[in-house]
């Protein structure tokens, strides 16, 4: 995940956070104060730099390399 998140945006890393706890685009919009449509360009951002087809693959691999906490730095 370090090469991946070195090519992501601090936004999108920002998205990532709280898209492996499950959030939805909804609820991601709503903490960070954009459109759902805005979220949902940076979700397909994230999975197309990070090579997944889907967000349950990038929560694993994001999970795994440990990326949990949507409040951490």
């Amino acid at each position: 995940m370090e090469k991946v998140t070195k090519r992501l945006t601090k936004r999108e890393i920002e998205v990532l956070k709280y898209l492996i706890h499950g959030f939805t685009n909804r609820q991601i919009a709503e903490r960070l104060v954009v459109t759902t449509a805005t979220i949902k360009a940076h979700v397909s951002s994230i999975l197309h730099k990070a090579g997944v087809k889907n967000r349950l693959e990038l929560a694993l691999y994001a999970t795994a390399h440990g990326y949990t906490n949507p409040h951490q730095g």
